[in-house]
């Protein structure tokens, strides 16, 4: 029976194994630079590392390795913002001038209890289906917002809102073209 480097059993090994040497190899956004004196419960080592966003952040060799740190925590945030954002017009804290005036007037055009209702989905004005179905639609269909300008219905202003009907207009044109002009 060879004992070799093996441990009798029943006798516990002193100290930690050696880890293993990742410093300078890529995990998704990390590059691992240096092992840190620290160890968890189990005996990992700690590295200190880089992420792609200028980061410096501390992951456990084993998470590195297997794939369960792959950012200092930038990835999900992106993942988060990109689940939250279809379209990329619009995200929880930054909303694009154009998906403002989309919301807007299906708001203006949909909601009864909207203080401005009456002058507009009271009226029977409505938003065609294609673009209530979809902001990509009406961005489509419209195109990007020039600046100083607002979504106006001409040249009917009685109308419904859907191509053909709207425009990006200034004040000046919308003052001109409001219903008691």
């Amino acid at each position: 029976m060879d004992m070799g480097n093996s441990v009798p059993q029943g006798v516990k090994r002193r100290g930690t194994p050696r880890a293993p040497d990742i410093s300078g190899q890529r995990f998704g956004r990390l590059v691992a630079q240096a092992i840190l004196a620290r160890r968890d419960k189990s005996g990992a080592a700690y590295w200190q590392c880089i992420c792609d966003c200028g980061q410096l952040c501390e992951a456990l060799g084993t998470d590195l390795r297997s794939g369960h740190k792959a950012s200092c925590g930038c990835l999900k945030v992106e993942q988060g913002r990109r689940a939250a954002t279809k379209h990329g017009a619009a995200s929880h804290t930054n909303r694009a001038p154009e998906y403002r005036s989309w919301t807007s007037m299906l708001t203006r055009c949909n909601n009864p209890n909207y203080h401005y209702w009456r002058r507009y989905g009271g009226r029977g004005i409505a938003v065609c289906a294609r673009w209530a179905e979809s902001f990509e639609n009406f961005l489509a269909d419209m195109g990007p917002r020039p600046t100083g300008t607002s979504l106006d219905r001409y040249p009917n202003n009685d109308g419904n809102y859907e191509p053909g009907n709207c425009r990006w207009a200034t004040r000046i044109e919308q003052r001109h073209n409001r219903s008691d002009s």
